[in-house]
């Protein structure tokens, strides 16, 4: 199937796109190979004529109907705690190991997962690297949370239909819709999510996307001072929204925005050198001492997994507010938990992975 409707359509310019035209789209995109010219020309009108929720939520919905879903029982709780990625900054793995301490904290987590596009050091990097087997396939992802209540979900494994994509986007050498649908597009439907995003025009658009494809109960999109996560650099600005409607019946959301400042947590400023990260093997290093139990005064590299994992037990359900989130983040850190879910997890995966 051609997309020449589609780019004519935008060429044209007198509307956007429709839900379902993305929708169908990119399902031909996806699933049917169509020319490069005409997928680059169609990244590239979108792009110009600036996303609106509809359109990324079709785009969404076809990347969940082409996606190897991780299919858990529908009253299981997930959290993914995730990033648009993009600003640069190459720092430690933040929202990574911010998913280990939430998980010790008491959240169910299924992260999702690529290896480094824009960083030195993506999440698939850094798991590999400290011992985590990354590319488990659906059923093993179920089995790995119910083992240790943490497991992750590689991108090519459960997102096969982009390695296709992938040489358009590489060739183009812009960013395009296909930057900020990961986040976007847990294979496990987590209910529960925190997605950094690094352009803070982003906030609204996400947050907006979510409210279209209605598939999480409580999510944050948080836009923090030049990271693409809420940081000891300063305020961060969050884009809040919440089901209100009865279980069983279609998603209704609040949406709220608001700051919030880790000085209110007594969490300390520090610069982006302060969180600098490297190569997987230095990171996986940084990832293991992050995590490491005990009292300690101020390190900007732990205070910002205490702040992610915080706001992921506010989502979650955890706690009433981001602050106590936060308080009870940093005693189960100080108290090793962390730790001992990330040797849980590690043993968990390598033996799911050898049996086959």
């Amino acid at each position: 199937m051609s997309l020449k409707p589609y780019i004519e359509t935008l060429i044209a310019g007198d509307r956007h796109l429709t839900a379902e035209e993305t929708f169908d789209a990119f399902s031909v995109i996806l699933k049917e190979s169509p020319p490069q010219c005409q997928v680059a020309s169609l990244l590239t009108l979108l792009r110009a004529r600036r996303e609106n929720p509809q359109e990324i939520a079709g785009m969404v919905r076809a990347m969940n109907a082409a996606c190897h879903a991780v299919k858990f029982s529908d009253d299981k709780k997930l959290l993914d705690i995730v990033g648009t990625g993009g600003d640069g900054a190459d720092t430690i793995n933040i929202s990574t190991a911010s998913v280990v301490l939430a998980a010790a904290c008491g959240a169910t987590v299924a992260k999702a997962g690529n290896r480094s596009v824009s960083s030195c050091c993506g999440s698939a990097d850094v798991l590999e690297a400290i011992g985590v087997q990354v590319d488990l396939n659906p059923a093993q992802v179920v089995e790995c949370v119910e083992k240790c209540g943490i497991a992750f979900m590689f991108a090519p494994v459960n997102h096969p239909a982009m390695k296709a994509v992938a040489p358009i986007r590489k060739q183009l050498g812009i960013r395009t819709c296909f930057n900020i649908l990961g986040p976007m597009t847990n294979a496990a439907s987590a209910q529960r999510a925190v997605i950094g995003v690094f352009h803070e025009e982003l906030l609204e658009l996400m947050a907006e996307t979510l409210k279209e494809v209605g598939r999480v109960d409580h999510a944050v999109v948080i836009h923090g001072v030049g990271l693409d996560e809420i940081s000891p650099m300063g305020p961060a600005t969050i884009v809040e929204i919440k089901n209100t409607a009865p279980p069983g019946e279609a998603r209704t959301y609040t949406t709220r925005t608001f700051q919030f400042d880790p000085l209110t947590v007594n969490i300390q400023r520090c610069k982006v050198e302060d969180l600098k990260g490297g190569d997987p093997i230095q990171n996986a290093k940084e990832f293991e001492m992050v995590l490491q139990g005990g009292e300690y005064e101020t390190n900007a590299k732990k205070d910002s997994i205490v702040l992610n994992a915080g706001v992921g037990c506010y989502v979650y359900g955890l706690t009433e507010t981001i602050e106590e989130g936060c308080a009870l983040a940093r005693k189960t850190l100080v108290e090793g938990k962390g730790e001992e879910v990330l040797k849980k997890w590690k043993e968990a995966s390598k033996e799911i992975a050898g049996r086959g």
